[in-house]
């Protein structure tokens, strides 16, 4: 019997596309969710930032602090992905904000694998405005009565 070499077989012709194809899929997954867990990540620094600013001991408003500061918190580590968009929304003494991006591929666009046009994601953070001074001296001193009470129950 006859032996060629260098020639593939069947087998390995229908089997390497398709696991070309899934390295690929899973090089732009990764790169999806690594995005998603970035803007979770900048959108809670964002409202957490915004909801105790001020700026020269004046209080100013949410909203600019995060058109100012956006940029500078998204940096340059958004590859693979387009830069993100920050949205605030102020609510009392809530600040949430929400960031929204997309790859930057088509992947798979059309076929049964993924439809189109879903390669976008968004999270939000949300942060209460707070004295945290006056916050954490309130539960300590709470703190302190409760064990002068234990302490005068013995």
């Amino acid at each position: 019997m006859k032996r060629y070499k260098g020639y593939m077989t069947l087998e390995a012709s229908l089997l390497m596309p398709m696991v070309i194809c899934i390295l690929v899929l899973l090089i732009y997954f990764s790169y999806y969710l690594y995005g998603r867990c970035i803007i979770s990540e900048d959108a809670y620094i964002l409202a957490f930032r915004a909801s105790v600013s001020d700026k020269g001991g004046t209080s100013y408003d949410p909203e600019g602090y995060v058109a100012e500061k956006a940029s500078e918190v998204a940096g340059k580590k958004y590859f693979g992905n387009q830069k993100p968009v920050f949205e605030p929304q102020v609510n009392g003494k809530d600040v949430r904000v929400v960031g929204r991006s997309n790859t930057r591929h088509r992947a798979m666009g059309g076929y049964f694998l993924k439809p189109k046009g879903s390669w976008g994601f968004e999270a939000a953070g949300r942060a209460t405005k707070r004295k945290y001074t006056r916050h954490i001296r309130l539960f300590t001193r709470l703190s302190d009565l409760g064990k002068e009470l234990i302490d005068l129950g013995d």
